[in-house]
């Protein structure tokens, strides 16, 4: 009978966490649509997006976060907030493009500490940011570049997969 219960648990355990959504999943959501705006050299859409994003971050519950994940959360809230302020403030590609850098480089590091379970390919375009290269990250194992467009739109590899 004890075996029973305990699978029991495991599968009410399991069930439940399975329907929770993901307490940052908003804010991946818009920054994987900032990237594809960015992908289409689009600075409008890249601005609406960016807002979006924006208001993901204000609506995070902080207090839903785990321990790991809300240390990441706090270090890069500052700059995550900042950026996508100044990709939302214009519709230049080429600044939003500047802040899509750091913007990556936090996102990545909440990818990492949140284990979404969902694949995510952290990609690299050696071109970008003068020669010294850049990172993002895809929901796509192949290269769209959010930094060239359609100039460089497949420079690029992935350096990492996450799962």
């Amino acid at each position: 009978m004890k075996n029973y219960l305990i699978a029991f648990l495991s599968v009410v355990c399991f069930t439940s966490n399975a329907q929770q959504p993901q307490p940052l999943s908003a804010v991946f959501d818009s920054y994987f649509a900032v990237k594809d705006a960015l992908v289409k050299t689009d600075g409008a859409t890249a601005s609406a997006k960016a807002a979006d994003l924006l208001t993901a971050i204000k609506a995070v519950e902080m207090d839903k976060l785990p321990m790991d994940v809300h240390e990441v959360w706090m270090k890069a809230l500052k700059e995550l907030r900042e950026d996508a302020e100044h990709i939302s403030e214009t519709k230049d590609a080429s600044h939003q493009r500047d802040h899509f850098r750091t913007l990556s480089k936090n996102v990545y590091d909440l990818v990492k500490a949140s284990k979404s379970g969902e694949t995510v390919y952290y990609q690299f375009c050696p071109m970008a940011n003068k020669g010294k290269g850049a990172n993002w990250l895809s929901k796509e194992s192949s290269i769209k570049n959010p930094y060239y467009g359609s100039m460089m739109l497949s420079c690029g590899k992935v350096q990492e997969t996450i799962k």
